[in-house]
């Protein structure tokens, strides 16, 4: 192989090495964020559903920043909460015998 063409491998393979690092030093923060979304979907849906509060009154429950961060939609009896413009998600519905529960 020609110089040109080990430079070039040992710069893919840094690249390479760089995302996966930064992947996986990542990981706790993805979880976070899955954990957090499934909770804001959960919460909004019972406070809209089963408390009868309007949309607004619900997210003044969460602190500012977590305002900024998260972004709420609801289709009828369905609530879908996401982070990173939609990157990470979770939806909960509410059934009238139940209240409400987050979907899988």
């Amino acid at each position: 192989m020609s110089r040109k063409r080990w430079i070039w491998v040992g710069v893919l393979a840094a690249v390479v090495f760089i995302v996966a690092g930064a992947g996986w030093a990542s990981r706790g923060q993805v979880a976070y964020a899955q954990i957090a979304t499934g909770y804001a979907a959960k919460q909004t849906c019972s406070c809209l559903h089963v408390s009868g509060r309007a949309l607004d009154s619900c997210m003044a429950d969460f602190p500012e920043d977590a305002r900024q961060q998260i972004s709420i939609a609801q289709d009828g009896d369905q609530v879908r909460a996401s982070v990173l413009f939609g990157a990470i998600s979770a939806s909960a519905i509410y059934e009238p015998e139940y209240g409400c529960r987050i979907l899988d």
